[in-house]
């Protein structure tokens, strides 16, 4: 039996094939429902006798890419690759039992029905057994690479959804986030938001005669707003390891029955200070779970989260690593290519080769060729030779950057050499037979260069016989929070600093932020944040960049498919982050951010009544 497995934007779906035809695209009607960008309404038909497996192109003139080739009608073998727009589809032979069929639904739909399921699945018995896996994971487990944040996003998904903030510090002062997990990105800003409502809360508890206070904890749960929407909101205010910290956590589908979730959320936080306490200084690869670290051995150095999207890139790693063929990864400067190169390298039975790099672009065409091919020149004790990249690499693998950028007689050369596996290096006739894997990374994709006759055709469908896509860090929002304290705690152990965590203004200015150098803009801004921020003290709004504090206006400006549309929430929400921006520049000074906003003194009050601001 054979299946398909999607990669999608959104993550990765599987549909099995049964005998007759199957119809692909991007209506609901078909057979395989595929709503993304670059797939047609009906793109591909499939037809399976029960031995062969055939495609046929309906949606475009040109053919589908079938293993880097366009074909109108193919029979299709064990993992061939299938490229319909922004979705890679791979042929996967599976036995019978092993088929698990999903509902021919659309993603949204998808959510909608698995968050009623998890919302129906909590009871004080399912808690209890999350309390117990984490407590596992704080005191046992203590070279995981299982993630903190994969143990609480299970448990926010039995809830059906919501967010969880620990902050760390004084609430009369600024705290500081030290974790935080959110089962939707558009929460990871909310973290302002939910302290407001708990200060609030605390305010009128302070005049309640039903206050109570134990050993300087405090705790509760309120209705309140997670994202603007009604949610159940739970606090808890405790000291651990001699510090003090806030536990919030908001669950928009939750609703008290006769069981409430705030007693265990006392001994959630306390685990969740532990557990961080206990694995800080562990700068392990983190994936998704043991079987996971089983599969895959990745880069010290890159920290992968728990989004979709990376997920994603995990699942095509894994299929990548064991046969010995050329990949093609595509993605941004900066998005953690090499390290994700390395990684595919040492997963492959090439991992006690060696991993050379190698850049197609920044010098002149002779000084890439001699890098790449080798040279021979004259010496004063005779001929000197100079070992090309190809010839070093033997035995392991080539790590190719910017391959777009390969002058075009170089790419003959590259593909003779892929052709016959023997270099030349230059100012020499003789041939060495080389083993090499090429893994090549390019900013856009090949076949439109190929295209416009400035990349070899033939070439560009031998290096991306399986093509990566890597997400931009703008397009995993979700793992910035991860990405962030992991940056943050390296810097803090090489500086030999003790920081108070970030502040929520801090942290919603950075999650705003689009990071066009991605994971090395990042990791500078971390740095820098490290140097500048005083020992002690939590990471400020303050001692970021000009661009990264503007990023909240900008965020709140920003209108696309998944906004609210209500025009004076929009209005609203730019006007409120620019007032807080001009009170900022002004050091408080209204009459200055009046001017600066272009409003009198008493408009700059009543637009500060009207949006709910205050001082």
């Amino acid at each position: 039996m054979f299946r398909l497995i999607a990669y999608a934007p959104d993550g990765v779906r599987r549909f099995p094939l049964d005998r007759g035809t199957t119809m692909i695209g991007s209506r609901e009607e078909n057979d395989i429902c595929l709503p993304y960008t670059g797939v047609a309404q009906s793109h591909a038909q499939l037809s399976y006798d029960g031995e062969k497996l055939r495609i046929e192109d309906l949606g475009s003139r040109k053919g589908v890419l079938v293993g880097g080739r366009r074909v109108r009608d193919s029979i299709l073998e064990i993992l061939d690759e299938i490229r319909l727009g922004s979705v890679t589809l791979l042929v996967e032979e599976v036995a019978e039992r092993d088929l698990e069929a999903p509902p021919p639904v659309r993603a949204a739909e998808t959510e909608v029905v698995s968050a009623a399921e998890r919302a129906s699945r909590i009871t004080p018995q399912v808690m209890l057994d999350h309390l117990a896996e984490i407590s596992d994971w704080v005191l046992a487990d203590v070279e995981s690479r299982t993630p903190l944040e994969s143990l609480v996003g299970k448990l926010l998904n039995d809830f059906g959804g919501g967010a969880l903030f620990l902050l760390h510090g004084e609430l009369a002062e600024e705290p500081g986030i030290k974790f935080v997990s959110v089962s939707n990105a558009a929460w990871l800003g909310s973290g302002e938001e939910l302290l407001a409502q708990v200060r609030e809360r605390l305010g009128d508890l302070e005049v309640s005669p039903e206050s109570e206070e134990i050993d300087g904890e405090r705790e509760g749960a309120f209705s309140g707003t997670l994202g603007g929407e009604p949610s159940w909101v739970g606090f808890h205010v405790f000291r651990a390891v001699e510090r003090h910290y806030l536990l919030i956590v908001a669950l928009p589908s939750f609703e008290e029955g006769g069981w409430s979730p705030v007693s265990s959320l006392r001994a959630l936080g306390h685990l969740l200070v532990l557990g961080l306490v206990h694995h800080v200084g562990w700068y392990e690869p983190i994936l998704p779970g043991r079987q996971a670290q089983k599969e895959l051995t990745l880069d010290p150095a890159l920290v992968v989260g728990e989004s979709a999207t990376m997920k994603a890139v995990l699942d095509q790693l894994r299929v990548a690593a064991d046969p010995d063929i050329h990949v093609l990864m595509r993605g941004e400067p900066g998005s953690g290519l090499q390290m994700l190169a390395r990684s595919l390298h040492l997963s492959s039975s090439r991992r006690h080769g060696p991993f050379v790099s190698a850049s197609c672009s920044g010098a002149q065409p002779a000084a890439i060729e001699a890098d790449l091919f080798g040279a021979e020149v004259a010496g004063k004790e005779g001929p000197v030779r100079r070992e090309g990249k190809l010839v070093l690499a033997d035995g392991g693998t080539l790590y190719l950057q910017g391959i777009e950028k390969l002058p075009h007689r170089i790419q003959d050369r590259v593909h003779r050499f892929l052709r016959s596996g023997e270099v030349e290096p230059g100012g020499t006739s003789e041939a060495i037979r080389v083993n090499v894997r090429i893994i090549a990374t390019a900013r856009e994709p090949l076949e439109p260069l190929a295209g416009r006759d400035l990349f070899r055709v033939d070439l560009a469908y031998q290096l991306s016989r399986f093509t990566i896509d890597v997400p931009a860090l703008r397009q995993r929002r979700e793992d910035l929070p991860l990405l962030i304290q992991s940056y943050v705690n390296r810097f803090c152990h090489e500086t030999g600093k003790r920081m108070r965590g970030i502040t929520v203004k801090a942290m919603s200015a950075l999650l705003a932020y689009d990071f066009p150098g991605n994971l090395e803009e990042l990791e500078n801004i971390s740095r820098q944040l490290v140097y500048l921020c005083p020992p002690g003290q939590p990471l400020d709004l303050s001692q970021l960049p000009d661009k990264v504090r503007l990023s909240t206006i900008q965020a709140a400006a920003r209108v696309d498919s998944t906004s609210d549309l209500d025009l004076d929430h929009l209005v609203g929400a730019t006007e409120r982050a620019a007032i807080r921006e001009a009170l900022r520049r002004c050091h408080g000074n209204k009459s200055q951010a009046a001017r600066l906003l272009g409003l009198s003194r008493n408009g700059l009050a009543l637009k500060m009544q009207r949006r709910g601001l205050s001082g």
